[in-house]
């Protein structure tokens, strides 16, 4: 089957677009550059940037203001990616000089709208879009999207006051700041018994306040509290959200090593919580003893052998090496192929073969002007083409890992 059947005709049209686009976009961003004033554009009143534009980076990010203004939102903000390709390149020629920045953009537009499943999704007022920021591999977590979690109030199974049937009610009906007021209420009047100050810290987590509900448990919480199972289980749940693995599995390994004998109820869960740190964390060896522990408690054995049919499915996890990729894309695409983005392998292929080509007849007629112009987008391209390559080997080792994680987490109740 021919390469060129993965992109369909709508693709391809979209690709053309955008790179002629970017090409007529940047040539006069290119004259600009060398002919007009930095300040040209300045009667404009289009927000700065967050970072400080660098000097010889001043006009393109005048363009780009201007292609966002009016070319931009004619189109309807079609861009599958956030932030979009003109917001990206804004945000490389803000912080970056000329060069670099301009071959992070050509990258990205290389990239763009391909191959979804190598990025995370977040959500923004257009829906949802493809989350890539230039320079970062690494996104903060509310900026990714995260599929809804249901919190409901922990039980003694004594009998309970009106109040504390209300706060229930409330948290039952996911209304956790009115539930969280009448705790504080509670707590004002009274104090708060373990099973309010448990559910106290079950609302916090469930408002995503996590700093706070850690805050709360270390300096406020009674002595006694502290070492309870479920309200332990709940704290080491939120160390889990804020990314702090080792604090999960400390808290986790002092409650185990405090029973006399597995409770049947709280210790699997602690084991599963275990299985998805130690997975965090690389430590597939300890995930799969976590689950393993799962599989004597009849109500978690389900659970249990889910992820590890997942972990002995997935691993050892294949990795692709940045080296390579990078060596590879000696010829256009190549390295993008070899790490599984294929779709930009051939635009990468397409576009510097075009550019060059251009480059090439330029030449060869004596239009030496429209040589040197395609020459720079084809110079442009290829380096982005191999620092793009290399980079897209790295997504693709985070996409083995995320993806795993996310299973074991999906099939998780924690």
């Amino acid at each position: 089957m021919p390469i060129f059947r993965t992109l369909t005709h709508n693709q391809f049209g979209t690709l053309f677009r955008r790179v002629s686009i970017f090409i007529v976009f940047f040539a006069l961003t290119f004259l600009f550059f060398l002919t007009f004033p930095q300040n040209a554009l300045a009667g404009y009143e289009i927000p700065e940037p967050d970072s400080i534009a660098q000097p010889r980076s001043a006009g393109t990010i005048d363009y780009i203001r201007l292609y966002q203004r009016y070319i931009s939102h004619a189109r309807g903000h079609e861009c599958p990616m956030y932030p979009s390709c003109s917001h990206y390149g804004l945000q490389a020629f803000s912080s970056m000089s000329f060069v670099p920045a301009f071959v992070w953009t050509s990258d990205r537009l290389l990239r763009c709208g391909h191959e979804h499943e190598y990025y995370p999704l977040t959500l923004t007022e257009q829906g949802f879009k493809l989350l890539d920021k230039p320079g970062e591999d690494v996104f903060p977590d509310e900026l990714i999207y995260q599929r809804n979690r249901y919190f409901f109030p922990y039980s003694d199974l004594r009998w309970d006051d009106s109040t504390t049937m209300f706060i229930k009610r409330l948290m039952n009906s996911s209304q956790f700041e009115l539930a969280l007021l009448e705790l504080s209420r509670k707590e004002f009047y009274g104090g708060l018994n373990l099973e309010l100050y448990t559910n106290k810290i079950i609302a916090l987590r469930a408002l995503g306040d996590y700093e706070n509900a850690i805050f709360d448990f270390e300096t406020r919480s009674s002595p006694e509290f502290r070492n309870y199972p479920d309200l332990v289980y709940h704290i080491s749940a939120i160390e889990y959200s804020l990314g702090n693995y080792e604090m999960t599995l400390e808290r986790n390994r002092a409650v185990l090593e405090g029973m006399d004998e597995p409770d049947p109820y709280i210790a699997p869960r602690f084991f599963q919580l275990n299985g998805l740190a130690h997975a965090r964390l690389g430590q597939w060896d300890e995930a799969v003893s976590s689950y393993e522990s799962m599989l004597i408690f009849p109500q978690y054995e389900r659970t249990g052998k889910i992820n590890l049919e997942l972990l002995n499915n997935s691993l050892p996890l294949r990795r692709k090496s940045p080296v390579v990729a990078g060596l590879l894309s000696v010829i256009p695409g190549a390295g993008y192929a070899y790490t599984g983005h294929t779709q930009t392998a051939i635009s990468s292929f397409l576009i510097n073969g075009l550019l060059g080509y251009a480059t090439y007849t330029s030449i060869k007629n004596e239009n030496y002007g429209m040589a040197i112009l395609t020459g720079i987008f084809n110079l442009s391209f290829y380096i982005g083409n191999i620092g793009g390559a290399s980079r897209s080997a790295h997504r693709f080792n985070d996409h083995q890992k995320r993806s795993l994680i996310n299973s074991l987490e999906f099939n998780s109740d924690f």
